[in-house]
């Protein structure tokens, strides 16, 4: 799929909080461009656009946490990585398909939250967690955001 299976991922519990206000930058600066993606260099905020998708990830950290809530209206699916007992993960790898099976973005999310822009449509997120891959069905429509969340020690 992409992605290196054999990196780790972190609890956001493990993390420091580096320049907490750059985060908050990166999505002012987002929310001016129309929701185009995070732009790279942020310590907690990445994305970027694969094709037609764009997508942006972070959270670690409240301020970080914020700047990413600012930016959620430019984007139609939101996912929540966690632990079983509450605590939000990072570093988790991901994939976007079609229900076709085609592939339409794949990355690792540097943090609990992940904001994907799809038309609409059917597709399947998968998610890395407990070194085994899940995935979850969704419908993106029109209106409002699909939202899902992805839990380690879950099947």
């Amino acid at each position: 799929m992409g992605i290196d299976p054999h990196r780790p991922k972190r609890s956001v519990s493990d993390l420091p909080l580096r320049r907490p206000g750059l985060a908050l930058l990166a999505a002012l600066v987002l929310a001016l461009h129309g929701g185009a993606p995070f732009a790279a260099g942020a310590d907690d905020a990445s994305g970027g656009a694969q094709g037609s998708v764009a997508w942006a990830g972070g959270g670690v950290g409240e301020d970080a946490r914020d700047a990413m809530r600012l930016a959620a209206s430019g984007y139609n699916v939101h996912v929540v990585f966690s632990e079983r007992r509450g605590a939000y993960l990072a570093d988790v790898p991901f994939t976007v398909t079609r229900s076709g099976g085609a592939e339409l973005v794949s990355g690792i999310c540097p943090g609990p939250l992940l904001y994907l822009k799809l038309p609409p449509g059917a597709y399947r997120i998968s998610a890395r967690l407990d070194d085994a891959w899940q995935s979850k069905r969704i419908r993106v429509g029109a209106s409002r955001p699909a939202r899902l969340s992805f839990v380690s020690g879950t099947p």
